[in-house]
């Protein structure tokens, strides 16, 4: 906050004033008076304002009612700050240029929030309602602590490595050696990618030779670039992978594509399925430029010679998958006779764009966990309940024996109406995503095969045949069959 600077000439200005200094922001000027008999300005004297006023430099962040902010983006910084050194995680919706407000993530536990808007007389922007009090554990990450947070808070430790190094030894270490120790460093931990690509044949020759069995196919093209060897694409399925797959896995497989966040660019492609302890089972993964029909195709035809599933066609398969580009198009024309079932969180995220509720989500899961027909036009109505005529016809822009429980086919002996087996496997494989490309796909094969490992010592302390997740579903669904009767 800002300092007061009065208290130093008190009892020495000659008179009982307050003083307040001009730079003050809480001195401010009443409107000037003009003596109507001679025409002088007889200025008011100065009041104070009792508002208090953000400092930028304060090293501990708090709120307060009224309290004033040069604009919103202030506010906002002052709100990272805040999460940062609080060690809570908050959100902001709405995030708008007139109106902020942020809440704690675990709104349902913990009532933190605080609302700045703009004051229409003064333009100010200014706190409107706050509630300081945090009921919730304290966090260890934060979505609040990105690059731009860290480089606005560590930007002279970063730039000025030469002078740590001269206070801590003594000696004098020009810029340039330290640009050079960072990208060193850089490159040990995150991977050099210029290198990484050109050594990309080794690298599948390798993991032929240590993985005998194992499918590496290497994709390049030279139309790209006239006269260059232009990397495409990489996919790998490891033996011990697809053998499991055929021997002890269900018939369902999910796919999904996410992006890589490191120095190289492009999707990393994955096929997923359910072990015997409804489980994610990463089968196959490649790395490619960008979603297209074309990848799909090249990554299906792959996946469709290890899986030994280029006779049938899909025979007694289920996929599951997000609404990707491109993949819709190549499941329809390569795995003809497979069941296609599509992911239906991703369904309802774009549903609720425009039907948003808590009833009307409620409503929607029931819908799509219906597991009979007569249940599900039973549903059908109450949604419709929750809307016009509209509501209905925007959900079933969506093919209903894509995403409905009661239209799935039951060889796969899966229900899963989401792609959660996926979503498992792309926040698994996060810190992954940011190395480049040899080292990114090498940590996959170690976290695989280490879980391969640790899912077989797993399975010797089973106590019964069944395994745990079953066991539990089971006495679950018996003790709901109790509650109800046939007639």
């Amino acid at each position: 906050m800002y300092k007061d600077r009065g208290s130093k000439y008190d009892g020495k200005l000659g008179g009982d004033e307050q003083y307040l200094d001009s730079s003050d922001p809480g001195s401010e000027d009443t409107n000037d008076e003009v003596d109507e008999e001679d025409g002088v300005h007889n200025p008011q004297p100065r009041r104070y304002n009792s508002r208090v006023y953000f400092d930028p430099a304060c090293k501990k962040i708090c709120f307060q009612l009224e309290m004033v902010f040069e604009n919103v983006k202030q506010f906002r910084s002052a709100l990272q700050d805040y999460a940062v050194q609080r060690r809570v995680q908050i959100k902001l919706r709405p995030n708008e240029q007139h109106r902020v407000r942020a809440k704690c993530v675990n709104s349902t536990r913990c009532r933190w929030n605080i609302l700045g808007s703009l004051e229409g007389h003064t333009w100010n922007f200014i706190v409107k309602s706050y509630y300081p009090v945090h009921k919730c554990f304290r966090a260890t990450r934060n979505k609040l602590a990105n690059t731009a947070w860290v480089a606005k808070h560590f930007k002279d430790k970063i730039i000025n490595q030469q002078d740590l190094i001269r206070i801590k030894y003594g000696v004098y270490i020009g810029k340039s050696i330290c640009s050079r120790a960072k990208h060193q460093f850089m490159g040990q931990y995150l991977g050099d990618y210029k290198k990484e690509f050109a050594r990309i044949y080794d690298y599948a020759d390798m993991l032929r030779s240590t993985n005998p069995g194992s499918t590496v196919v290497v994709k390049t093209s030279n139309e790209t670039i006239s006269g260059k060897e232009v990397f495409v694409g990489i996919y790998i399925c490891l033996h011990a992978c697809k053998v499991s797959w055929l021997e002890g896995c269900r018939n369902v497989i999910g796919f999904d594509g996410i992006f890589m966040k490191g120095v190289c660019k492009g999707e990393l492609l994955s096929c997923i399925g359910k072990d015997g302890n409804n489980q994610m089972y990463p089968v196959a993964w490649a790395v490619v430029e960008k979603e297209t029909k074309h990848t799909w195709s090249w990554f299906f035809r792959c996946m469709m010679h290890d899986l030994q599933l280029t006779e049938s066609q899909g025979e007694g398969l289920t996929i599951i998958s997000d609404m990707q580009k491109g993949l819709f198009a190549s499941v329809s024309e390569l795995l003809p006779n497979a069941e296609h079932r599509m992911c239906a969180r991703h369904i309802w995220s774009n549903w609720k764009q425009k039907w948003k509720g808590e009833e009307r989500r409620k409503k929607f899961w029931a819908y799509a966990r219906a597991s009979f027909e007569a249940y599900l036009k039973a549903k059908i109505d109450e949604l419709a309940e929750l809307g016009d005529n509209k509501i209905i016809e925007d959900l079933l822009r969506y093919p209903k024996q894509y995403w409905c429980r009661a239209f799935f086919k039951d060889w796969s002996k899966c229900d899963s109406v989401e792609n959660n087996m996926c979503e498992t496997f792309n926040s698994w494989i996060l810190s992954a995503r940011h190395k480049s490309i040899i080292t990114m796909l090498e940590e996959i094969r170690v976290k695989v095969m280490e879980r391969m490992t640790t899912m077989r010592e797993f399975s010797t302390r089973w106590i019964s045949d069944v395994s745990p997740i079953a066991m539990r579903y089971i006495e679950e669904q018996s003790q709901y069959v109790v509650k109800h009767e046939v007639k």
